[in-house]
């Protein structure tokens, strides 16, 4: 099969390699696509000085079932299917537990149903135990921002406020469901939200996009004793909070972020029901396809993120 292999900062190589045997409790997937994640970028870039090569990664699959193990009850080949895995994605065929599997109700759906940032959404959305009618606020509405808005709305939350400094994002976002959007390049954030609150902000402040600026902002918009969540994938310098205000407002804070095999599970199967129901539109935030030939260049398109650009995958 081939494969993609990041063997040092911003070079993949496609090699020939064993298509891999699969285990009594797993299944072969002739993968369909993997998305090229933002927490890979870093990787790729050479910024995440943690990261040993070579390394194979690719985390974002879906699929057909090739084969199954023994022990396998639930799928069969020819079974659409989306998964959770830690890597190995960029590959034409992936071996992956049957617990980490989702059965699609329809091929249709393969191209929409990248089952990894979806559980990743919906469970960041979960553990803010949202109340009904509860305002939101986003900052940082790239690919999984957007599918939070989907999943807060599902939820029953109230007043969406969706915050990025790319136009086009905050344009998908009032497509799919965003009540307001505001550009901080543009905008008095902080004022606009305090008018739109009764002088209160937001009770739920999501902040999305991993740096301290959306950081900050994120603290600004948020109620006293509201619950503000830190869910973007915070990578480089020790980031620097205003403690004694946080404090002082009495957030509840939540980190957004989970680790546990199961618990990602969980949220993948929440999360393609959704999309199985229309209540999760995806279709429209697949912006770019590359075939795996061309895999350093869907990374490097990801970093730059044109103007027309919210999630680039590798299409098989």
């Amino acid at each position: 099969m081939k494969a993609a292999i990041l063997v040092a900062p911003r070079k993949f190589i496609i090699k020939d390699m064993p298509v891999p045997e699969i285990r009594e409790e797993e299944v072969l997937i002739k993968v369909k696509l993997c998305g090229v994640c933002t927490s890979e970028l870093d990787i790729w870039n050479g910024v995440n000085k943690g990261i040993k090569f070579p390394i194979f990664i690719g985390h974002e699959v879906s699929g057909i079932v090739e084969k199954t193990g023994s022990k396998v009850t639930t799928i069969k080949a020819g079974d659409p299917v989306s998964v959770w895995c830690d890597g190995k994605g960029y590959a034409e065929y992936l071996a992956i537990k049957e617990a980490y599997t989702y059965k699609l109700k329809d091929k249709k759906l393969l191209d929409q149903a990248i089952g990894e940032p979806i559980a990743c959404s919906v469970n960041g959305v979960r553990k803010l135990n949202v109340q009904l009618n509860e305002s939101v606020c986003i900052v940082g509405c790239g690919f999984m921002g957007l599918i939070m808005i989907q999943v807060f709305l599902a939820a029953g939350a109230g007043m969406i406020i969706a915050v990025d400094t790319r136009d086009n994002v905050l344009a998908a976002a009032k497509k799919i469901g965003a009540h307001y959007t505001f550009n901080p390049l543009k905008s008095e954030v902080k004022k606009e939200i305090y008018q739109l609150t009764h002088q209160q902000g937001v009770d739920i402040g999501v902040e999305a996009a991993g740096n301290q600026k959306s950081l900050d902002l994120a603290a600004e918009v948020v109620r006293m004793e509201g619950k503000l969540e830190v869910f973007g994938f915070h990578q480089g310098e020790a980031r620097q909070v205003n403690w004694g205000y946080w404090n002082w407002m009495a957030f509840q804070i939540v980190n957004g972020h989970t680790r546990s095999p199961q618990v990602y599970v969980e949220g993948m199967r929440i999360g393609l029901q959704l999309l199985e129901m229309n209540k999760l539109k995806m279709k429209d935030l697949v912006t770019h396809h590359f075939p795996l030939s061309q895999i350093n260049e869907a990374f490097e398109l990801a970093i730059k993120k044109p103007d027309d650009f919210i999630k680039g995958v590798i299409s098989f």
